[in-house]
């Protein structure tokens, strides 16, 4: 992975559109929601603008499935999850939205409608016909997930008939063995049906500029598997379906010698759609804030990041960048595609229907965000994936985020606490040279790492600092000083001091309630000056305001899951 020169004044985060056809997981928050707020809180910090918006998936068919068992609309489903994961991102997470959105909204209706008519337009969309799975005891054509049957790739058994959920690859009719529907359990048959395609062999020669330039800054195997695409060749795809569930097409606005047959029973595909919401988010955005979401989108001083699992990669890295392209090639395409493999529950995928699932609010609620978070990222699924394990966050956290980090802070603060430290006379005296390089290092390191969504040697970077901390305090016994050496006590933490102060800025992308916390008690300013101010000087400082009359509190528990 290259390192990303360009440090630009605006920066877009694009965020996954989760279904909103169950409860979000830990997997959903390790693999592309926890990144992308990192990388947000760490893009304001230096102080660039920054707009990050997402929403809801409402017109995938997991949604149709989940009101089918439960005999009720998809607008109900819709509605009901789209509710709880607002609040969970938000209000419980926490997290770095501007605007949280849905796919149902008449603005991203509008949006996906006009650019399929742009690009039908341009002749990169045209119909013709194709064969479709059609249950004959069900008497209708069946979308996509609810067929399913033994991927011709890899052998996998419950596959989907349009992606593969084990290997990833997208199918083509002849893919599937023995299709089946997922409803009835009864073999469907192919028949034929009109559709509109989007012909990606077209359009392939600009994509393969664009992934030549653009992939240095991936991920290698996100980089790998995208040219593994473009070698195969794209082909035309077809973007409809025949469902009462999904985008409308804007039949009174296309050509007559353009119009299909039967189109008001089609909708717009999910992939096609789903994307779009990237732009379609950030002007509704703009109307209700009254900004210009094209500060966003157009120019040379913006960089565009998007944060997503693997099983969106081709969306990402070839269809979205693709369809801005033909649709209006001023606009932005994406820079930085920031994907993750998959999180499992001990070593199992997570599953519903097989109980392998953890409550993100259960957890939060039990452990706090800080916890979660930093676990999170310590095992995240930036280059292959990774598993969460009860105990192993249980001695993580234990080990790490409370007898390294937490314990180091809680220790130098109590000893300064006890000793009734005159902080006056302690802010005079000069940082040792070895500990500001460490300071300043630490930082460069840090943002570098965030820059190129690098966060677990982020977070290791802050470990590092901490254990550079505790090996100071101990190296120089600091209790003996206390009690004979007040001159030598001041100097030494003079240096602890200053690691704690820095630790607590450099916390705050990665365990922002600590963080505030810990900056808080110290009487540190936390205002977007001061701290934006801070990373860029790669170092801040005590003062004679530094507070360490408050008795310390500890900023991390322990964990015994013997107690939940």
């Amino acid at each position: 992975m290259a390192r990303l020169k360009q440090k630009p004044d605006k920066v877009f985060i694009g965020v996954a559109w989760p279904y909103v056809n169950g409860n979000l997981h830990i997997g959903h928050l390790a693999g592309y929601l926890l990144p992308a707020d990192i990388s947000a809180r760490f893009h304001k910090l230096m102080g660039r603008k920054v707009l990050m918006v997402s929403g809801s998936d409402c017109f995938g068919t997991p949604i149709t499935i989940e009101a089918d068992k439960r005999h009720v609309s998809p607008k109900v489903i819709v509605d009901e999850y789209h509710t709880k994961d607002i609040d969970l991102l938000t209000n419980i997470l926490g997290l770095s939205y501007d605007l949280y959105t849905k796919t149902d909204h008449p603005n991203h209706i509008l949006v996906v409608q006009n650019i399929f008519l742009k690009l039908l337009e341009k002749d990169y969309i045209f119909a013709n016909t194709s064969e479709q799975y059609y249950s004959t005891s069900e008497e209708k054509f069946l979308p996509d997930r609810y067929v399913i049957g033994v991927c011709g790739f890899c052998g996998f058994k419950d596959s989907r008939s349009d992606q593969c959920d084990n290997c990833g690859k997208l199918l083509s009719q002849n893919d599937l063995i023995d299709p089946h529907s997922s409803l009835s359990n009864e073999p469907v048959i192919l028949k034929e049906t009109e559709h509109y395609f989007l012909d990606w062999a077209k359009i392939q020669p600009e994509l393969e500029k664009y992934v030549k330039t653009s992939s240095p800054n991936w991920k290698d195997w996100v980089a790998m598997e995208t040219k593994g695409w473009l070698k195969e060749g794209l082909r035309p795809r077809a973007i409809t379906r025949d469902m009462d569930w999904g985008v409308p097409l804007p039949k009174d606005q296309i050509p007559a010698e353009k119009l299909i047959k039967q189109i008001g029973n089609k909708r717009l595909y999910v992939w096609f759609d789903a994307v779009i919401g990237y732009l379609s988010a950030s002007i509704l955005w703009a109307e209700e804030n009254k900004k210009k979401w094209e500060d966003f989108w157009y120019g040379d001083n913006v960089k565009h990041y998007y944060f997503m699992g693997k099983d969106n990669l081709i969306f990402h890295t070839l269809f979205w960048p693709g369809k801005l392209m033909i649709y209006d090639d001023k606009l932005h395409i994406p820079d930085v595609v920031s994907i993750n493999m998959f999180l499992n529950l001990e070593g199992k995928q997570f599953s519903k229907s097989r109980g392998v699932v953890i409550d993100t609010k259960k957890i939060v609620e039990d452990f706090g965000n800080d916890a979660v978070r930093f676990y999170l990222t310590l095992i995240m699924p930036e280059t292959k994936d990774s598993s969460f394990s009860w105990s192993d966050f249980e001695v993580k956290n234990n080990s790490i985020l409370v007898a390294n980090l937490g314990n180091f802070i809680h220790r130098t603060l109590s000893i300064a606490y006890s000793a009734d430290a005159d902080i006056k006379q302690i802010s005079t005296l000069k940082i040792d040279k070895e500990v500001q390089k460490h300071i300043k290092e630490t930082f460069k390191l840090s943002i570098q790492h965030l820059e190129n969504c690098e966060f677990r040697f982020y977070l290791d970077d802050i470990v590092k600092l901490s254990a550079f901390g505790n090996k100071f305090f101990d190296d120089k016994k600091v209790w003996e000083l206390k009690k004979t050496d007040t001159q030598g006590f001041y100097d030494a933490l003079n240096q602890l001091l200053h690691i704690i102060v820095n630790l607590g800025y450099l916390m705050q992308p990665l365990v922002p309630e600590a963080s505030s916390r810990l900056l808080e008690a110290l009487n540190l300013d936390q205002s977007i000056e001061t701290t934006t101010a801070v990373w860029k000087k790669k170092s801040a400082s005590i003062s004679p305001t530094t507070d360490l009359k408050k008795q310390p509190m500890l900023l991390f528990k322990k964990i015994d899951l013997q107690d939940h």
